[in-house]
């Protein structure tokens, strides 16, 4: 049997919608960090597992080249087979570690993800990954790269210690997630009844675990690394590498969002313990994080006006009605107003031409003044900004080539600007780790 226990069970893989080329740009972009050229770029994925995140990103940007590595011979041989299905020519695969990475390589990349990688590999392995990134990512190039974070993951670790406690005696690793579901669901019935705020965490801890499919189990729960960090403890690893850190790369996702007045709030009310980042996360309960870095520092803390006045904006906000005006709805629920008629008017444009999106300066007569509006309302996931040089939308909702693949291989396409659209769901909605 192999070694590698990503070859024993494979992982399920999924496209992260953040780590696409033209979002990282643009994140780096909001935080006063570079913004690598969309119309010629280089990317890498360190630990690109079977491709699902890979190549829908290589589909869509033929300008682009693709590569990606992965020390699992399951992952490249199925990455492999789906690419020979498609066949673009802006992506190739290679099998080997990160230490043996670096012979394999040549130049360097614009953009490098590695995602679901650093927390889950020995120390010796994780230096070697940060000497690799450092090495290959160019001077103006971007990183992104996510580790399980203090202080939530201490309670899932907790389970992991459990689970992995209950698991020892079985022989495979498919028996070890058989008898750590029963185990997760044992305990999950016996803490049903539970009135205390921490039984009704850890028992939505581990009902958490009954609701994931086998390869998440295996992987983030029945491995044998899994660390996490504080964010001043991975900062400072970062650092000594020569890598700086812009921004978080889903910001604008729920996933990463954390709300300005937090941080006040703990200023003022002289709440900082070791930091005020790290206070913030104990706070916030954080589990993952998501950081986007660069190898130059970030100087300023906002973006340069003159620069966003070249952005696209997309929206799906919907007037609400002559009940309410001025007032817009997103799909989500949540509502805004905007009592400007040039950006009613805006709104109302976009809504028609949606998914699509329309010239910041085409749109608004005076853009500058409704810069911060448009970018708080980005932050918030209630419209997007895109760069020049994002894929298209796609003008049919036909299926294409990639998009029948996917339903085939995970019940999901992904469209042309990386966001993945469930058909049928059979577990709990996951970021892969």
């Amino acid at each position: 049997m192999s070694a590698n226990p990503y070859d024993q069970v494979p992982y399920h893989c999924q496209p992260i919608e953040w780590t696409a080329p033209e979002r990282l740009a643009l994140c780096s972009l909001l935080h006063g960090g570079p913004a690598p050229d969309l119309q010629q770029y280089r990317v890498l994925e360190l630990g690109c597992g079977d491709g699902a995140n890979l190549l829908p990103l290589a589909y869509y940007r033929p300008q682009a080249e693709f590569i990606g590595i992965d020390g699992a011979a399951t992952h490249i041989d199925t990455a492999l087979g789906r690419l020979k299905q498609l066949d673009p020519c802006n992506l190739q695969y290679h099998h080997c570690d990160f230490q043996q990475a670096e012979s394999r390589l040549d130049g360097r990349f614009d953009f490098i993800i590695v995602h679901g990688v650093f927390s889950w590999v020995p120390d010796v392995v994780r230096d070697a990954l940060f000497e690799l990134c450092a090495s290959r990512l160019k001077d103006d190039g971007l990183l992104y790269l996510n580790y399980n974070t203090k202080p939530g993951w201490n309670i899932r670790g907790m389970v992991r210690e459990y689970l992995l406690a209950h698991t020892r005696a079985q022989p495979s690793l498919t028996e070890k997630i058989q008898q750590a579901r029963v185990a997760a669901g044992k305990m999950t019935r016996s803490l049903a009844e539970e009135s205390h705020p921490y039984s009704k965490l850890l028992a939505n801890e581990f009902q958490f675990v009954c609701d994931n499919h086998d390869s998440y189990l295996a992987h983030e729960f029945l491995t044998e690394h899994n660390h996490a960090y504080w964010r001043s403890e991975f900062m400072s690893l970062a650092n000594h590498f020569g890598l700086h850190y812009v921004a978080d790369a889903d910001h604008n996702y729920s996933s990463g969002r954390t709300s300005p007045s937090l941080y006040k709030q703990i200023e003022t009310q002289d709440l900082i313990g070791t930091n005020l980042n790290d206070t913030v996360d104990l706070v916030s309960y954080r589990q993952l994080h998501t950081p986007l870095f660069s190898k130059t520092p970030v100087g300023i803390p906002h973006p340069d006006p003159d620069i966003l006045i070249n952005l696209q904006v997309a929206s799906c906000l919907q007037a609400i009605g002559p009940h309410k005006p001025h007032w817009y709805q997103h799909p989500n629920g949540y509502q805004v107003e905007a009592k400007d008629n040039g950006l009613l008017y805006a709104l109302d444009r976009l809504l028609d031409i949606w998914p699509r999106s329309a010239p910041l300066d085409a749109l608004l007569e005076h853009p500058h003044q409704f810069l911060d509006d448009l970018i708080l309302l980005h932050n918030n996931g209630l419209l997007e900004l895109r760069l020049a040089g994002s894929p298209s939308p796609q003008e049919s909702s036909d299926f294409n080539p990639l998009n029948a693949l996917e339903q085939q291989w995970g019940n999901y396409y992904t469209t042309a600007n990386h966001q993945r659209v469930e058909l049928q769901t059979h577990y709990n909605s996951v970021e892969p780790a």
